[in-house]
């Protein structure tokens, strides 16, 4: 049985943090044709990537009301041909180690109810618990799962 190869043992795929709007176009023809709503690169083109970001949010402790830092996972995007290569799981990883350095006490994200993959990964790999079920949350009016997992 061969060994299967991780994305980030695979020396033509390149993971690269984003750098400035030139970036934009490749991105974004990406994001359009893999879903309805820092990247990695094979031959110079993206074939994955992830958007986030870091938030504030209000949280209640002992009875006491204070801000705590939140990441936030809004979009986890790899090309088709691309799948089933750890290619996610890697952007995924990357993401949260790098929200744990700054300071995150938590990191959440929405995923659809239908997208089984997606749950599976966020799961079964990094310990994201469903927090919450969200009824027509999508423009499609998809039902969707707010998952997060603590630090």
């Amino acid at each position: 049985m061969k060994e299967k190869k991780s994305s980030e043992d695979d020396p033509t795929i390149e993971f690269q943090d984003y750098l400035d709007e030139s970036q934009l176009d490749a991105v974004m023809q990406l994001v359009t044709k893999d879903l309805s709503e820092p990247y990695s690169i094979d031959d110079g083109k993206p074939i994955g990537c992830v958007v986030c970001k870091i938030d504030q949010e209000e949280a209640i402790q002992n009875g006491e009301q204070r801000m705590m830092k939140t990441g936030y996972i809004g979009m986890l995007a790899v090309q088709s041909s691309y799948r089933r290569r750890g290619i996610g799981k890697s952007l995924v990883r990357k993401v949260l180690e790098r929200m744990k350095a700054m300071k995150c006490e938590s990191v959440m994200l929405e995923t659809e109810m239908s997208n089984v993959t997606a749950q599976k990964l966020y799961q079964r790999s990094f310990g994201f618990i469903r927090e919450e079920k969200l009824v027509r949350y999508y423009l499609n009016w998809g039902d969707a799962y707010r998952l997060r997992l603590w630090f």
